[in-house]
């Protein structure tokens, strides 16, 4: 995931869609790229690239990505393939699945959270003995 003082403009790989803040989008939004939401939208939206949702944004939508940070209000599930940042000010109503998750304090989730594990890892069971996932 990005670093937290580097921004989507920094690491070069550039911004392909912006949502402003006065913008509403409602139906199926794909990308393949970096998306910033500071606006509306109501349906579905997936990308292979970063989401952006700030503070300003309200998606009420299924949301799929590679890599996400969520400061906004969001209503629906959301699906991570790697990291996703939850900052204080996010409002999230949903079921949350993604590879690892930083919750800021202050953030509401109302929701499962389900963590996927890499492959080959191990988890520890019941009685401290470690046991490879199944």
């Amino acid at each position: 995931m990005f670093g937290k003082n580097q921004t989507l403009e920094d690491n070069g790989s550039g911004v392909d869609t912006i949502i402003g803040p006065s913008v509403s989008v409602e139906g199926n939004f794909k990308g393949e790229g970096n998306i910033i939401v500071e606006g509306e939208i109501k349906g579905s939206l997936k990308t292979k690239g970063y989401l952006k949702a700030s503070e300003s944004s309200v998606i009420v939508a299924s949301v799929v990505a590679n890599e996400a940070e969520i400061a906004g209000q969001l209503v629906g599930n959301i699906k991570i393939k790697a990291g996703l940042e939850i900052k204080a000010t996010a409002v999230i109503q949903g079921d949350i699945e993604a590879q690892t998750i930083e919750v800021a304090n202050g953030a509401i989730i109302n929701g499962n959270i389900k963590m996927k594990m890499e492959a080959g890892e191990k988890m520890v069971a019941n009685g401290g003995s470690v046991e490879e996932e199944k």
